[in-house]
């Protein structure tokens, strides 16, 4: 398995188990249309780093997690023993068998690959990102051409990357996307093998309180088909927040577009997962977010756990709040795996992670 090194003290604890359970008591408490779930607190209180490991690890009925609140007693528990404190854990679903990876210390943030890469012509290395606007009637938006796209070559097809930003970047400035998410990686010196597309939610409306936003997205996605060399088995979605929401929203109301998806610190309005249980996701979250509650992923978890959902993945970091992105989006590993996915591969069993068999 493909292990990321870190900048300060690693702590890399793997199991793999189908139908594992962790120790203790858990009793479900309902309100609001959402799940929580709680553990018995004489678990936490005297529990050694084994069994605050152990804790840790997935119910083995339903696949949920700890509520927010224990996650962060149970990091400190865990790395008690240890310089630092525990970062961020991995849990990864393929049906009913489960991972979980931990890491303590501080993940090493590689410089974005390609920087100071050649551009395409006439595009200088402080203007990696076009605005486009009045080309169309549905968005104006941020777009990345990868260097050697070129739009005459049709032999030649390129993934794309959608991003959908969050409630702040809502308007009619381009600008205020590059401050955040992929863009941001971008303007860093990011240069991901992929097509960059980044619309802009109008300032009256919402990418996913409101149905009139998810056709128009559908017909701009499918304009953009026409429009750019796009490889129609590569297309993928992420976004943070509002923009999370509507990534789920999206890969629901078209479930046989994306190759895969991302989704930072985001919920979803329909838990009805069953046109796309062989759609790849990875989900990152704050165990402290106290915008998007950590309920939401965990209510995520069980209904696709439950409905046979044949591959998703699962970041927690249990000191973070809502600002999850800063980090997410600076991962060169979400990139690489986000563009290993291929819709062709979709459903198939042997279905793999990027860098592991």
């Amino acid at each position: 398995m493909k292990r990321y090194r870190a900048a300060g003290l690693l702590l890399w604890v793997l199991l793999i188990a189908s139908g594992c359970s962790g120790p203790g008591q858990r009793e479900e408490s309902v309100g609001q249309g959402e799940t929580d779930v709680k553990r018995d607190e004489k678990d936490i209180g005297e529990a050694g780093n084994m069994d605050a490991f152990a804790a840790l690890y997935p119910n083995g009925e339903d696949g949920s997690l700890v509520s927010g609140k224990e996650f962060r007693k149970l990091a400190d528990a865990l790395a008690a023993n240890v310089p630092g404190r525990l970062t961020e854990i991995t849990y990864t679903y393929r049906g009913q068998k489960i991972s979980m990876e931990v890491l303590a210390g501080n993940r090493e943030v590689r410089r974005p690959s390609g920087k100071g890469a050649g551009q395409p012509e006439g595009q200088t290395e402080s203007e990696p990102l076009e605005a486009v606007t009045g080309q169309n009637e549905y968005y104006d938006y941020l777009l990345y051409l990868p260097p050697g796209y070129d739009p005459e070559d049709s032999a030649v097809k390129w993934p794309v990357i959608y991003f959908f930003h969050g409630i702040g970047e809502k308007g009619d400035d381009l600008s205020k996307l590059m401050a955040y998410g992929v863009p941001r990686y971008i303007v860093n010196g990011g240069r991901p093998e992929a097509i960059v597309i980044a619309p802009q939610c109008p300032e009256d409306s919402h990418w996913a309180d409101t149905d009139v936003e998810e056709g128009k997205l559908k017909l701009f996605i499918e304009e953009n088909m026409e429009k750019y060399r796009i490889d129609p088995d590569r297309v993928y979605a992420t976004g943070l927040s509002m923009g999370g929401r509507c990534t789920w929203k999206q890969a629901l109301a078209m479930p046989d577009t994306f190759a895969a998806i991302a989704v930072v610190c985001g919920r979803t309005n329909s838990y009805d997962f069953s046109g796309i249980l062989d759609l790849p996701v990875w989900m990152f979250h704050g165990a402290q977010d106290d915008t998007v509650a950590f309920s939401n992923v965990n209510r995520i978890v069980e209904e696709a756990y439950s409905q046979g959902y044949e591959y998703f993945k699962v970041t927690v970091y249990p000191y973070l709040s809502h600002d999850t992105w800063t980090t997410v989006y600076a991962r060169e590993d979400l990139y690489e795996w986000l563009l290993s996915q291929n819709r062709a591969d979709r459903g198939a069993a042997e279905t793999v992670e990027n860098g592991e068999e």
